[in-house]
């Protein structure tokens, strides 16, 4: 995550999830890590989304993105 404040604002819904919207990009796990060594859960991120810029978009937004580079509308 140290890496990934250098390149984008990450913001926390809560201290176990992760979002970078800019990059949209986040990751998420049922709850953070505790001090009990021998309990993996809360180490690992259980689900992560890479999307595509657009992902958000909605169909207007969407079009006028296909619009702006050149691609015809289906």
């Amino acid at each position: 995550m140290t890496l990934l404040r250098g390149l984008a604002t990450i913001t926390e819904d809560d201290p176990a999830s992760f979002i970078a919207p800019d990059l949209l990009l986040s990751f998420w796990r049922p709850f953070e890590a505790d001090d009990e060594p021998d309990e993996e859960q809360g180490y690992y991120f259980s689900s992560v989304l890479l999307a595509r810029p657009g992902y958000y978009d909605t169909p207007a937004e969407a079009a006028a993105r296909l619009r702006a580079v050149g691609h015809q509308e289906p």
